[in-house]
């Protein structure tokens, strides 16, 4: 019994360890983004948006010329970049609630909420660290309303994360 509770254990350990450096790693690779000048920046971004619209044209065989599939991509990078953000640190969010979350359904919802909150905490006060790093960087700046949108994709997240575990919970208590 000793042996199985001990097994159970350092897997809780492994995995916090790993998605601790994963959280880390995802960390870094914003803060990479958020360096990258705002012409470096935009380009990607417009990129990726022509991309979008240019996939789209040809599933949906509209047959746009170029300079129409541009001119879409122009208005659709602000939006693009704004998911992308919200996506980044909604993953964010996720690996601290792997980090935090036990998997215990013995240990009741308080923890279980607390854990959420540790997890959108530590979500906003990076993407708070991250705006006033672009202070810094040519061409950017640190905006308030980036971090909410930023958090607004981590809460997203953690609310889609909480309810789907729930659905888990709820599944596997009825097949007991």
């Amino acid at each position: 019994m000793k042996k199985d509770k001990q097994e159970k254990n350092n897997k809780k350990i492994g995995i916090r360890l790993v998605c601790g450096v994963l959280a880390v790693f995802w960390m870094i690779l914003i803060f990479m983004f958020s360096a990258q000048p705002a012409d470096e920046s935009s380009e990607i971004s417009g990129r990726v948006s022509y991309r979008i619209v240019s996939g789209l044209d040809r599933v949906l065989q509209m047959e746009k010329s170029r300079g129409e599939l541009e001119l879409a991509a122009e208005k659709i990078e602000f939006p693009v970049r704004k998911m992308a953000h919200m996506c980044e640190y909604a993953v964010l969010s996720l690996l601290f609630l792997a980090l935090f979350y036990t998997g215990d359904a013995g240990e009741g919802s308080r923890l279980l909420g607390r854990q959420y909150v540790y997890s959108f905490l530590l979500t906003a006060v990076y993407a708070a660290t991250d705006e006033f790093h672009q202070l810094f960087v040519p061409g950017r700046a640190g905006r308030v309303l980036d971090v909410f949108t930023d958090s607004a994709g981590a809460l997203i997240a953690l609310f889609l994360a909480g309810f789907f575990i729930k659905m888990i919970n709820k599944s596997s208590n009825r097949k007991r």
